[in-house]
């Protein structure tokens, strides 16, 4: 061997052993990822390469360049290459992909004009909050979980709460511990209102659930699961820490259990103090058949005193400690994931644990701007949460500079910030801050909003369409440009207004859910520009499913707006006994409340129908079929029974603006009431009460069908809204 050649090899060798861990090439299957592509752009998706990449400085990374005549992605880990994917298709191939519809140019797919690479500051990109399975989810199958899935994953999601299948869990924990099967079943609460029972709110709603339905749902979940590790994305699943049915003490004397009263009028499961030696075992039991249902993972989530609770007698930093140690013993280095909301965590919870293993999530940090959360969490790592939505409502708006301005300055100045939460109480909504908001995850600075959001429309609708861009600069300064100073401290603050249509009725009434914003957080006759500009798109942008959402979405916010404007009028001619006023304003509140259920039927995003035709696929039989849709159509009016509706005011805190919804539940409780004024009026008397919780639990029982596949022209129904609202676009 040639003196060159041998001195090459042993370079060679050194440098191989030299070489720092860090830089190692991960190994993973790419297969999953490209599985995402093919269900996304089908043959074209051969013309990506995917491959792997090391880590940069101990952070995730993504790098896109092309190879010869193939686009090639490597990434870290599977998430960082799904979002180099994302990045790809929003910034070279200028397409958009989100729940609310898909956009892509035709033909090739385009090559980078230059290397693109890419980290990301933040361990952890979470999403969902505990409520989506109740206002979103609860009877998605698999062909909508699969698609969610996809979209979160190519948002760089790598950390997914599930919550599905886990009252089969507390079904053979508390079956385990004596429990008769008749009694754990009607104890486990329906689909879309089970959340709240695992976070210590309620119980026995919906019941009893069947064996057929605890095990269909174990099977989604498993399917769930098993695609999320596959695409690299850590299952969150609940812990245990400590709720038992309220009469655990009448069958284990000698447990000592706090009750936990009420929660908006439902009784809440009871609190088995952690110190109990009760506790280990039921902990034991529990981890045991969660395993045995979904394996191990590395996160779980528990909200020990959610909204409420009474810790009794018991020494909180003491308890909290043995809930960890439970954990710890099952589940060795597993995280402990905990909301940041109304006074949670306690500072005495905090001090008694290992907080080096606690993830908060942290929705509570803007109503009162709290900067400082090294401090106020000890230490504890935590997740910036973006919560636009609540209770699964259809408002557009939020707070954008909270995500495009805040979140990086706390990554900036909190050293314990370890990543985002996409933390909304419904999916598929306000699809521009969904974007933004995964996006930030891999940004450290603030963003232009101006320059991201004409990025943003180009990508949206297929090209620099000037009414669309003008459309968006209203938008962009209207419904998302709340700023804090105009956030009422008691209402919920990142959210849009919601319309007075979907409120219980009242002359007086300012919001439709009880918590909600309670006037607008904008100029509405700002806001209506942005209808009137998006229909003045080019005709060859308006076929797009993007564009149709947003047409739609925006114009069905005008007429909410609208509402709000409307009702003070027709108040002022009651009371000024202006009967002909009064019979011309209300005749023009329902006929715009006829024109948005139009509307909203032309679009499957505000389809009533498809959220009740989900419901059969998980019922055992007639009864419960009949059960599980009483459980669909409640969350979304009454909520829960009389007491949680009109007693704790839960009523309407689901509401949405849904054909079908409109049509057969918000107008004609309307009609009811102008009918009983109009009375008043002639009569000269009070009007006569109604019994509103009696009406919207006939319209729970009710089985009426609703259309699952729109109908009608989107354009011409909000072109239809805009003459009605008197900003018709000249012709």
């Amino acid at each position: 061997m040639r003196p060159s050649i041998r001195i090459s090899l042993v370079l060679a060798i050194l440098l191989l052993v030299a070489a720092p861990l860090h830089a190692a090439q991960p190994h993973f299957d790419t297969a999953p990822v490209m599985g995402v592509l093919q269900r996304l752009l089908h043959e074209r998706a051969a013309r990506i390469e995917l491959g792997t990449i090391a880590a940069k400085d101990g952070h995730e990374r993504f790098r896109i360049s092309r190879d010869g005549g193939r686009i090639r992605i490597q990434g870290s880990t599977p998430s960082a290459l799904l979002f180099g994917a994302n990045w790809y298709l929003k910034y070279v191939a200028h397409g958009q992909v989100s729940t609310d519809g898909v956009r892509l140019d035709a033909g090739p797919l385009p090559l980078p004009g230059a290397v693109i690479e890419m980290t990301t500051p933040y361990r952890y990109r979470y999403a969902l909050n505990e409520n989506v399975d109740g206002y979103s989810a609860p009877y998605w199958d698999w062909p909508r979980w699969q698609h969610e899935i996809d979209v979160l994953a190519l948002s760089g999601i790598n950390a997914m709460l599930v919550e599905r299948g886990m009252d089969e869990v507390l079904y053979r924990t508390f079956r385990d511990a004596g429990y008769s099967d008749a009694d754990i079943r009607a104890w486990l609460a329906a689909p879309a209102h089970f959340n709240w029972q695992l976070m210590g709110n309620l119980c026995c709603f919906g019941g009893p659930v069947s064996h057929e339905l605890l095990s269909r749902r174990v099977r989604s979940a498993q399917r769930i699961v098993a695609r999320l590790r596959e695409l690299g994305i850590t299952p969150v699943l609940p812990g245990f820490y400590g709720i038992v049915p309220a009469d655990f003490p009448r069958r284990y004397p000698q447990a000592h259990v706090v009750p936990q009263g009420e929660w908006a009028g439902f009784t809440r499961p009871g609190w088995l103090d952690p110190r109990d030696p009760l506790f280990d075992r039921l902990a034991a039991d529990f981890y045991r058949h969660q395993r045995e249902l979904f394996g191990d993972t590395s996160i779980y989530d528990m909200e020990v005193f959610q909204e409420g609770g009474d810790a009794g007698d018991v020494p909180v930093p003491q308890a909290a400690r043995r809930v960890q140690a439970a954990l710890e013993k099952a589940h060795p280095g597993a995280k402990w994931m905990m909301l940041a909301w109304q006074g949670n965590p306690t500072q005495a919870l905090l001090s008694g644990v290992d907080r080096q293993r606690l993830l908060v999530i942290d929705i509570d940090h803007d109503r009162v701007p709290r900067d400082d959360r090294a401090k106020d969490f000890q230490g504890a790592p935590f997740l910036f949460g973006g919560i636009w939505a609540f209770g699964g409502r259809t408002t557009l708006g939020t707070r954008i500079d909270n995500y495009a301005e805040r979140l990086p300055r706390m990554g900036r100045d909190n050293a314990n910030m370890a990543g985002t939460a996409v933390f909304p109480e419904g999916l598929d909504t306000n699809p521009f801050a969904f974007d933004l908001f995964t996006e930030m995850a891999w940004r450290n600075a603030p963003v232009d909003m101006a320059s991201w959001t004409r990025q943003y429309v180009r990508r949206r609708y297929g090209a620099d369409d000037p009414h669309a861009q003008a459309a968006w600069r209203i938008l962009l300064h209207t419904a998302y440009g709340i700023r804090l100073d105009a956030v009422p401290f008691n209402s919920e603050r990142d959210a849009a207004q919601e319309s007075l249509f979907d409120a219980q009725p009242d002359l007086d009434a300012n919001r439709a859910s009880h918590w909600s914003p309670e006037g607008l957080r904008y100029d509405a006759t700002a806001f209506r520009r942005a209808l009137t500009e998006l229909l003045q798109v080019a005709p060859a942008l308006r076929t797009s499913a993007t564009y149709r959402y947003d047409l739609v979405d925006v114009a069905r916010q005008a007429l909410a707006n609208e509402s709000r404007a409307l009702l003070p009028e027709i108040k002022a001619a009651y009371e000024g006994h202006q009967r002909a006023a009064f019979d011309a304003q209300t005749r023009r509140w329902l006929a715009l409340m006829r024109l948005q259920d139009r509307l909203l039927a032309s679009n499957p995003h505000f389809l009533l129908g498809r959220w009740l035709a989900a419901v059969p696929s998980w019922a055992a039989d007639a009864d419960e079929r009949t059960r599980l849709e009483y459980d669909a159509r409640s969350i979304l009016t009454t909520w829960g029974d009389r007491k949680a509706s009109e007693g704790a005011m839960l009523h309407d805190y689901g509401n949405k603006d849904w054909a079908g919804l409109t049509r057969d539940y918000y107008l004609p409780r309307w009609q009811r009431y102008f009918r009983s004024l109009d009375a008043a009026l002639a009569s000269g008397k009070p009007p006569q009460p109604i019994d509103w919780f009696a009406f919207g639990d006939a319209w729970n029982h009710g089985h009426q069908h609703y259309a699952t596949e729109p109908e009608g022209d989107s354009h011409a129904l909000a072109a239809e809204v805009a003459r009605a609202l008197g900003i018709a676009p000249a012709p």
